[in-house]
């Protein structure tokens, strides 16, 4: 739904909306709190997904019948547990991790929460892992929350490893609303928008990355910059 004032840019999301919205949507499994505690105890930045966007994602996963999955930036492990929950006891995910010290906090997390099993947990840079794993695709999507810098690379890379109908579901891509807008930092961070507004442009070009459509059930969290933005293989037939 929307109004003359919400097509003018007014947004009615609220700190209150999202406490709501994760009371009524999201569920934790004890394991994902586990993840959040074995964070704090190692003094980790705490910049998780929300449950929210976990649920989001859960749902995104569940509705392509995903079992195939890599995700890029592990942290502690709590995004890695939506997903394995997405994909069921069948799935597995690849996460790859760039901080060796974060990599070992996630394995210790997801063994407590028996699924050292169905989640392999990878050291090392982004562009240095991915080439190891294309052995096991190719996948049914690819989760994206790591160095902003890469998300073009790691789009590519996506493009090339999703199958068809595939999804590509990448966290924070509006780089905290300076997307467009607001001054980036320096001309590194600069590039980043820039790139990123051009794969939107591409649309659903299966080699172009992101996609431009996203659905509604993502707007709420794009208002809390974690904004994620789903892009999509389409099936061949």
């Amino acid at each position: 739904m929307a109004d003359p004032n919400s097509r003018g840019g007014t947004g009615y999301w609220t700190p209150a909306i999202g406490e709501y919205m994760e009371r009524l949507y999201t569920s934790e499994d004890p394991g994902m709190g586990g993840a959040n505690a074995a964070m704090a105890a190692a003094d980790m930045p705490e910049i998780q997904v929300s449950p929210t966007d976990g649920r989001i994602m859960e749902v995104l996963l569940r509705m392509v019948d995903a079992r195939k999955v890599v995700e890029l930036g592990t942290l502690a492990g709590y995004s890695a547990q939506w997903i394995a929950r997405a994909i069921g006891p069948s799935g597995h995910l690849w996460t790859v991790e760039f901080s060796r010290k974060h990599a070992e906090v996630a394995r210790g997390v997801l063994e407590r929460a028996g699924m050292a099993g169905r989640v392999t947990v990878c050291d090392g840079a982004g562009l240095e892992a991915l080439p190891t794993l294309e052995r096991h695709g190719p996948f049914d999507a690819v989760f994206v929350d790591a160095d902003k810098e890469s998300y073009p690379a790691y789009a590519r890379w996506a493009s090339a490893n999703l199958r068809s109908g595939g999804l590509l579901i990448g966290d924070t891509t509006y780089l905290f609303t300076r997307l467009y807008g607001v001054e980036p930092k320096d001309a590194g961070e600069a590039r980043i928008p820039r790139d990123a507004r051009a794969r939107l442009r591409r649309g659903h070009d299966p080699d172009a990355g992101w996609a431009h459509g996203r659905p509604k059930a993502l707007s709420t969290a794009a208002h809390r910059s974690s904004s994620p933005a789903l892009g999509w293989k389409p099936s061949r037939k």
